[in-house]
């Protein structure tokens, strides 16, 4: 859990973007104990259903205070909240290729996994 929060990972989560529910969290994980991508549901659900709509799904909700980082494959979305110092780059490459390894169902263990393993791996490189 410190690696992520050192590498500036405030909250991961995975939702669905049901058409007749409207969003669904399907896991969270709140790494610093900070506000969660929960509260920003109703945001991320227009810019989805309006992206895909139009071919233009966003990858990236840029605040303030923090960043969200997005990966969709089908009508799921892999988030991650970062604070505002974290490498937009990286982790829009790791969601990308998270949601490419489980085919857009990764598991909460799982998608830590495979986000631990990179930073420390990224981090070696450096």
């Amino acid at each position: 859990m410190n690696i992520l929060k050192s590498a500036g990972v405030k909250s991961v989560a995975l939702l669905n973007m049901d058409k007749v529910y409207g969003p669904v969290m399907k896991w969270e994980l709140n790494v610093d104990g900070d506000e969660g991508i929960k509260k920003l549901l109703v945001e991320l659900y227009t810019m989805f259903m309006v992206g895909a709509s139009k071919n233009m799904v966003p990858r990236a909700m840029l605040f303030d205070d923090k960043n969200v980082v997005v990966s969709a494959k089908d009508y799921n979305l892999l988030c991650f909240m970062l604070r505002k110092e974290a490498k937009l780059e990286e982790f829009l490459d790791y969601a990308e290729k998270i949601m490419k390894k489980f085919n857009g169902e990764p598991s909460k263990d799982s998608c830590l996994r495979s986000l631990t393993t990179r930073l420390r791996k990224s981090w070696k490189a450096q």
